[in-house]
């Protein structure tokens, strides 16, 4: 019996299929190879593989390579499987990449094969473009016992520490990891993306301009990811890492964030990102992002409106709220908000926020709840990104007069 695995379209996606699996009480072993691990994949399945831990046989070889595993989808992997299974970082130093993607859930009798392009990310288990043939293995019958016993034998290379190759994952050997480059936290991997934004290395558009032509493509909506609750936060970095590179000070708490809904996302204009004139006597308009007033009416706690915010004793009716703490890729940084009624607008004055984005992206903002030093947990989601489609569906309310749209979750 075989069956195809289409995403992100399809009845059965790859994330279907595991967490089917890891839930069916069948099965007694869980092997895996897998090309790139991140958090936005691993929580899907976290809580499923931690169960099936409980009581059958796990065992996973990942890469590292090409900086497509993350600290935090390891770490995640990890917390789950615990000390009842084993996970083995597969390098080569030779610049091969180990790029596989195969899963096998089995028993005496049966084993059931998925093996096709789908990492363990978010957008490898549900919103990429993937396919995966899906195949039972009836393990009484010669030839599915032959090709069963040829994967027993790949994976067994692959996490065989007499190569050299293959690194038993532990806490420790996470850290050095870490310490030692070959994986690092998504939000550095966020930075390092908004950086090259920035830079203009990674992008089509020019910062502050409008696109030029239209798309060659059609944007079409795909089935999301199941929904899971969202708590961005810096990643515990383990004990062992006593690199001065590596110590945090504790954070200062700072009051937790009211308001209705969890996040707010709009998509970025000109105004926001641009820096104005740029002849030579002329001043660079101020770093403001631009909140549409409807969109600070419709869930005002979000912003702490009017609670949190002073009048300015040098302009009638304008109200500021100093000095809010916010995380944009790994750096707090301090936002003033401003709204005033002659301006009808309410504004965000950061050159972190107005530097990270170019027009058409997605701003993306999360409140906090204080523990970590920040209010609200800020990041750009580029225009074209596997990321982008998702956000760009929560932005369902138009603005007046302005192409921006916004919205909540």
């Amino acid at each position: 019996m075989a069956e195809l695995l289409c995403q992100p379209d399809g009845e059965i996606r790859l994330g279907d299929f595991l967490k089917s699996h890891l839930n069916q009480t069948e099965w007694t072993s869980f092997r895996a190879a897998i090309a790139f691990i991140k958090n936005t994949g691993t929580r899907h399945i976290a809580a499923d593989l931690a169960n099936f831990s409980n009581r059958a046989t796990v065992k996973i070889s990942v890469g590292v390579d090409q900086n497509g595993t993350s600290y935090d989808g390891l770490k995640s992997l990890l917390e789950a499987v615990g000390e009842r299974g084993k996970i083995w970082v597969f390098h080569n130093e030779n610049q091969s990449t180990f790029h596989p993607k195969v899963y096998v859930f089995s028993n005496e009798e049966w084993a059931d094969v998925a093996i096709g392009s789908g990492n363990l990310t978010e957008g490898g288990l549900y919103t990429n473009y993937e396919v995966s043939l899906a195949v039972r293995l009836h393990l009484s019958v010669n030839e599915d016992r032959e090709l069963f016993n040829q994967l027993q034998s790949m994976f067994d290379s692959w996490a065989d520490p007499t190569s050299q190759l293959a690194h038993l994952l532990t806490n420790e050997f996470l850290g050095e990891l870490l310490l030692n480059g070959y994986v690092i936290t998504e939000s550095q991997m966020q930075a390092i993306r908004t950086n090259k934004i920035a830079e203009g290395k990674e992008t089509t558009t020019e910062a502050g301009s409008e696109p030029t032509k239209p798309p060659l493509f059609y944007r079409r909506a795909v089935r999301r990811a199941p929904r899971l609750p969202r708590t961005p936060a810096e990643p515990d970095l383990p004990e062992e890492i006593v690199d001065e590179e590596f110590v945090i000070e504790p954070p200062v708490p700072v009051e937790p964030q009211a308001g209705g809904n969890y996040g707010f996302v709009m998509t970025l204009q000109r105004t926001d990102v641009g820096v104005g004139q740029t002849t030579a006597g002329t001043s660079r308009r101020s770093p403001e992002i631009f909140i549409p007033l409807s969109a600070r009416n419709y869930d005002p706690q979000f912003w702490g409106w009017p609670d949190l915010f002073t009048e300015d004793p040098q302009r009638d009716g304008k109200f500021d709220r100093s000095g809010v703490p916010m995380r944009v890729g790994t750096e707090i940084v301090i936002v003033n908000m401003m709204t005033w009624p002659v301006k009808h607008d309410f504004r965000l004055r950061s050159e972190a926020l107005r530097s990270a984005g170019n027009v058409n992206d997605i701003l993306r903002i999360e409140r906090s709840d204080g523990s970590q030093g920040y209010s609200y947990y800020v990041e750009v989601v580029p225009y074209g990104t596997s990321e982008y489609q998702h956000y760009w569906d929560l932005c369902v309310n138009e603005t007046q007069n302005s192409h921006k749209l916004w919205g909540y979750y």
